[in-house]
């Protein structure tokens, strides 16, 4: 089972412990997968990778094998200049081993947020998105009223919505609703770390209820929120001071 510790960061996620994801499942942020101490098992469709690191692109289905050697998630919203020039290394399959400079990168640093920054460092950081795109993100992480908010967010910047979408996953490459529904996930989270309920978090989130979070969760990231609540109350108390 998960033992480890979880890490929010500004835009990004990290989970360092042993790998029991109970299903397949996909998501809109970049993953890194990296083994602590051994490789790594993903199984991904149609193949088994076994590898120290690897990077898994967005909307990529995959499992980590369960394995008694702890492992590093690290997990980057598509929308950063980080998550960006993750993305550009991705193969046409959307993996990609990870290289031995960013290998070392990780066993240089102690933690995971010294390991997100010396990774931001060591990667050619690509042109930054639109800032009518930027911008509307922002709005829309702040706007919970659900239908009608990629409307309001796109009248706000100055584009139609439908402008508003291309720019999106042209920019992102992940499509603007499914990066909705993973903040969404995210603020449900970061609810259950904070030691909320199971529907106080969906609320919270900006879920219809808790059967809604429980399957965006099993479909995103593999586990019950039951299972992942027991993860999240180990986190780290630094996504409260963000």
């Amino acid at each position: 089972m998960w033992d480890g510790n979880v890490t929010f960061g500004d835009s990004w996620a990290g989970y360092i412990g042993r790998a029991d994801q109970n299903t397949a499942h996909s998501h809109v942020a970049i993953q890194l997968c990296i083994g602590v101490h051994q490789p790594v098992t993903l199984e991904l469709p149609g193949q088994l990778i076994r590898a120290v690191g690897v990077i898994i692109g967005p909307n990529v289905e995959h499992r980590a094998v369960a394995d008694s050697h702890p492992v590093a998630f690290v997990y980057v919203n598509a929308d950063t200049p980080l998550g960006r020039a993750l993305n550009a290394l991705l193969q046409d399959n959307g993996i990609a081993l990870a290289s031995d400079e960013l290998l070392e990168c990780f066993h240089r640093t102690t933690s995971l947020p010294q390991f997100v920054e010396a990774l931001g460092r060591l990667l050619a950081i690509v042109s930054p998105i639109d800032q009518r795109l930027y911008k509307a993100l922002n709005i829309l992480r702040l706007d919970y009223n659900g239908p009608g908010s990629v409307g309001r967010a796109a009248n706000a910047v100055g584009l139609s919505g439908p402008r508003l979408r291309y720019v999106a996953t042209h920019q992102m490459g992940v499509s603007l609703s499914q990066w909705i529904i993973w903040n969404k996930l995210e603020r449900a989270s970061k609810s259950l770390a904070d030691g909320s309920t199971l529907s106080d978090a969906a609320a919270d989130g900006g879920f219809s209820d808790q059967a809604h979070l429980a399957r965006i969760m099993r479909r995103m990231i593999g586990m019950t929120p039951r299972t992942a609540a027991r993860v999240l109350r180990k986190t780290s108390v630094s996504f409260k001071t963000l």
